[in-house]
């Protein structure tokens, strides 16, 4: 846990105004770092699916079939070539989370961490079901220690600059400040010490405002028909919890058990393609397991997502994931668990709608979102923020979101605690 002592100092020399400039360079670093990679992810979703005018989900349903299974294969093919040859002429490729929790020295290098981030975009630009906030988060950490290290700033202040790159890179491309200073604080770093506090939420201000320009200012999703907070929304919150505690936990698993099966060597960009081509026959009849699952999880804030269909997702997309992961592509998790967390809170609204009307779809769609989330990545407060801002809810659901993201957390934790006196 980082306390916030030796973040003001390098070397034993009081460095404030160095730790300020770098604080401040990260932040911007950040910024541009993912406004370029977004840039780049809407280049290759345009070259493998067509225009993007109404979104990517729009431009997958009106791509021809065949051009889902082609896009994914070349993507597949590209990535895993890519990945292949980093791992053999390339030194290691760490996460901004192993490093920032690890011991003190560790560190990301920049020009193999920024490559492994440009293959990350690729991939999910091709179509892959993961999400695309791994990659400016890795390059943002990455600077951010790079950073530290050329002010002179001492291990421990190098491993605050690097967490904060990573929330700021997070923060940039989804326009979240305070959500990506959260990530910082409550999954990184596991510290709200004033020093540190401060240095996150600057980062993450200074990325945020800095990609305004060529990302603009927007809400993630669009939702619609929330209403006024209800008796029957709060109650349903209280039962969605539970019931995302264990999809959460199931994608986790899953996710890591991927990971683990990961190929290396030749075998890699064999994997891949062969995978990423699995994941576009399986977009033929289901395009919406392409992508990160900004499409899905809209298309249930708005009520336009059909019952079967999002029973038939919530079991496919983590099944695409898995695909993706075990062949050994890199990306993050965070849309993939808000689209499951969606998928699940509009089931699950369907069927209370019989008990207890009064609970919108939607609403119920946009707390099951947090609740998956807050499992997924471990960060309950984390989780509330950032659906908050990504739908721009806050004085509507604050109190549902809060009772949900609750329980799915207590449930994870006693499921954890009985598994673990269980081995």
């Amino acid at each position: 846990m980082i306390t916030g002592e030796g973040v003001w100092e390098g070397g034993g020399v009081p460095l404030p105004l160095r730790w300020a400039a770098a604080v401040v360079t990260t932040g911007a670093v950040a910024g541009l770092a993912g406004a370029a990679l977004m840039g780049l992810l809407h280049l290759v979703q345009r070259l493998a699916h067509g225009p993007l005018d109404g979104g990517f989900g729009a431009a997958v349903q009106a791509a021809e079939l065949e051009r889902r299974v082609l896009a994914m294969a070349v993507g597949g093919l590209v990535v895993g070539l890519g990945w292949w040859a980093l791992q053999r002429w390339g030194p290691p490729v760490r996460s901004a989370e192993d490093v920032a929790r690890g011991p003190l020295g560790g560190q990301l290098r920049l020009r193999s961490t920024s490559v492994d981030a440009v293959l990350q975009v690729v991939a999910v630009g091709a179509g892959a079901s993961l999400g695309r906030e791994g990659a400016p988060r890795q390059v943002g950490a990455a600077a951010g220690g790079w950073l530290a290290r050329r002010c002179g700033l001492d291990e421990p202040a190098q491993r605050v600059l690097l967490a904060c790159g990573a929330g700021a890179g997070l923060a940039a491309v989804y326009d979240v400040p305070l959500g990506g200073a959260l990530f910082t604080l409550e999954v990184l770093l596991a510290t709200l010490a004033p020093a540190v506090a401060l240095a996150a939420v600057a980062t993450s201000v200074v990325a945020t405002v800095v990609a305004w320009p060529f990302l603009g200012q927007q809400q993630v999703f669009t939702v619609v028909g929330l209403g006024d907070p209800s008796a029957s929304l709060v109650v349903v919150a209280v039962v969605v919890g539970p019931l995302a505690a264990g999809v959460g936990l199931a994608f986790r698993a899953l996710a890591d058990r991927s990971r683990a099966l990961a190929p290396t060597g030749w075998k890699l960009p064999v994997a891949t393609t062969l995978a990423f081509t699995a994941v576009g026959v399986l977009a033929v009849p289901l395009p919406q397991v392409l992508g990160n699952g900004h499409a899905p999880a809209e298309l249930a804030f708005v009520g336009q997502l059909g019952l079967g269909t999002a029973a038939v997702l919530l079991l496919a997309r983590p099944l695409a994931t898995a695909l993706c992961l075990g062949s050994g592509a890199r990306g993050g998790l965070l849309t993939p668990a808000v689209a499951l967390g969606a998928l699940l809170g509009l089931l699950v609204a369907a069927a209370w709608s019989h008990l207890w009307p009064g609970a919108p779809v939607s609403a119920v769609a946009v707390v099951g979102a947090a609740a998956v989330l807050s499992v997924t990545q471990r960060a309950p407060l984390t989780a509330v923020v950032l659906l908050l801002e990504f739908t721009g809810s806050a004085t509507t659901l604050l109190v549902p979101v809060l009772a949900a993201v609750t329980t799915a957390t207590a449930t994870a934790r006693l499921v954890g605690s009985r598994s673990r006196r269980a081995t």
